[in-house]
């Protein structure tokens, strides 16, 4: 089965806040190419390329995207565009921060597993009110990391406010 549209109209507006190859020395992550860390995946077929210093098709980004986020976070079962900013943030912090991050808004037990309850509690939530509160959560988690958990972050912060407020808005004029 192919890319569902969803999936594909998301990742373009994620690609807009990935850049191509980074190496930040205030991120943990370590080397990025669009968002992927090396650290977290250091077997993607992507790496060989760019050690290769050859390019790297978009394709196999898009993929990886599909695979390891989008298919794992099952946001095609969920309300748009609920889906399309879990996997938006999961992109940013990864998924298990993600998933506890949505469970807070749709007021389950924040476990970062996305079993039956969350996906329920996700399914039976007015759509619009849960992005309001997501919203609010993912605000909430960038200003606990910046200011208590790793002051290294401060330099992204208004990044990730601006994404996190710009996707948002995007997401919810084309609902």
């Amino acid at each position: 089965m192919g890319m569902s549209e969803r999936f594909v109209h998301i990742y373009e507006i994620v690609m807009k806040y990935e850049g191509g190859y980074v190496n930040h020395p205030n991120d943990p992550g370590g080397e990025t190419y669009k968002g992927i860390s090396r650290r977290a995946h250091p077997n993607w077929e992507g790496w060989r390329l760019i050690d290769q210093k050859r390019p790297v098709p978009e394709d196999l980004v898009r993929s990886f995207y599909y695979d390891q986020f989008w298919l794992p976070l099952r946001c095609e079962e969920m309300p748009a565009p609920v889906g399309e900013y879990l996997f938006d943030f999961a992109v940013n912090t990864g998924i298990r921060q993600a998933v506890k991050t949505i469970q807070v808004a749709a007021g389950v037990a924040a476990d970062g597993i996305l079993g039956p309850i969350t996906m329920g509690a996700i399914r039976r939530s007015d759509v619009q009110l849960l992005m309001y509160k997501f919203l609010a959560h993912r605000i909430s988690f960038y200003v606990t990391i910046t200011t208590q958990r790793r002051k290294q972050f401060g330099v992204f912060f208004l990044g990730w406010i601006r994404r996190t407020i710009e996707v948002f808005s995007l997401l919810m004029s084309q609902k």
